[in-house]
């Protein structure tokens, strides 16, 4: 799984990257079957995964997320590079051994398909350097909020929202208690299903409980959740997190819609109890993920742009790098537009990679 690594070494390379790790690169083999493979060579390395199909994921399938922009696709199957869950791709290691790892996964791609997905801007950079050339293709607004004097760098009118949200909350009688999942998993099915319902996703509690489970049972002690309760009564919502060496990662919130009394519920248990925490732990930033950008955004977010990016030397996006550049140029003006979001974006993220973003 690790390239003939020891997880202590694996891990070493992957530092800060949470899901580079070795312990969430486990947990993806066991959710969706088969260990996967990586590439090492030159001080670097990266993980990948072989497919016969289209991904188990909805969030990884190439082919559809490319339709769905209006742009032509690489056929199903081939190599996934990068962790299958987590949003988040990087080249571990040291820059200069990219180009070497770039090579042999070619190879090892025998003329499939070699496609990475939600890479950071910065990756971008090292596989263009590699000879990388087909357009890369945006596809979602990252959020990291720095934990460093927050939130005292917010606007005087965000900040006041900020205060107006706790006390709303505290008034209406919640808490928030930051728990191993294991200890909970079982009273966190149902808000975990009616979340998803509320975007569409058919499931039930059962359904869920399974996925929570997995979490807890395959990542052990490192699956916590910040968990709200009302009145002492049973829980009303969750944020599950995992923290890292610098950052927490928000990974999952669940609310029971029906239980809550609007009371700034979200911002409270997903955001603001994150930042307390990170602060007390002496981390550097809350890692935010890619829904919800302008809640995120209120709180202080950064937005930075992740990538789809086609590894393949005979990439059919080559041929369609005009479109490519409209998508994404309507994609970071659709943010740059909104008040919400227009002064959250990473400017030097969003910055013209062969003129990509317009």
């Amino acid at each position: 799984m690790f390239g003939g690594l020891t997880p202590a070494a694996w891990d070493a390379l992957a530092g800060p990257r949470f899901y580079s790790t070795s312990a969430w690169l486990r947990f993806c083999a066991a959710e969706y079957g088969g260990c996967g493979d990586a590439v090492v060579r030159d001080g670097a390395a990266v993980p990948y995964v072989e497919l016969d199909g289209p991904p188990a994921r909805g969030p990884y399938r190439w082919g559809e997320l490319l339709a769905a922009r209006g742009l032509p696709a690489p056929p199903p199957g081939g190599l996934l590079v990068g962790p299958r869950e987590g949003y988040q791709t990087h080249f571990l290691g040291e820059p200069g051994g990219v180009p070497g790892v770039i090579a042999e996964l070619r190879e090892r791609a025998a003329g499939r398909p070699c496609v990475a997905l939600y890479v950071p801007t910065s990756e971008v950079e090292l596989a263009r350097r590699a000879g990388v050339r087909a357009p890369a293709v945006v596809l979602e607004a990252d959020a990291w909020i720095a934990v460093d004097g927050w939130p005292g760098y917010l606007s005087r009118k965000k900040r006041y929202m900020v205060r107006s949200a706790r006390r709303a909350f505290a008034e209406a009688g919640y808490t928030v208690k930051h728990l191993p999942l294991a200890e909970c998993v079982g009273s966190l099915a149902v808000p975990a299903a009616k979340t998803l319902a509320k975007y569409g996703i058919d499931t039930d509690p059962d359904t869920e409980l399974v996925a929570l489970n997995s979490h807890a049972e395959h990542m052990g002690e490192a699956a916590r959740v910040a968990v709200c309760f009302r009145d002492g009564g049973e829980p009303v919502g969750f944020c599950l997190y995992y923290v890292g060496t610098d950052a927490i990662f928000l990974r999952w919130a669940g609310f029971d819609y029906d239980r809550l009394s609007g009371a700034h519920e979200y911002a409270n248990v997903v955001l603001a109890s994150q930042l307390d925490l990170a602060a007390e732990l002496g981390l550097r930033w809350v890692h935010a993920g890619v829904q919800a950008p302008a809640a995120k955004a209120l709180y202080g977010a950064r937005l930075r742009p992740l990538w789809l990016l086609d590894l393949s030397p005979d990439s059919v996006l080559a041929a369609a790098a005009e479109q490519v550049r409209r998508h994404n140029a309507q994609f970071c003006r659709r943010l740059r537009e909104d008040p919400r979001t227009g002064g959250a974006l990473d400017l030097e993220t969003w910055g013209s990679i062969d003129e990509e973003t317009g």
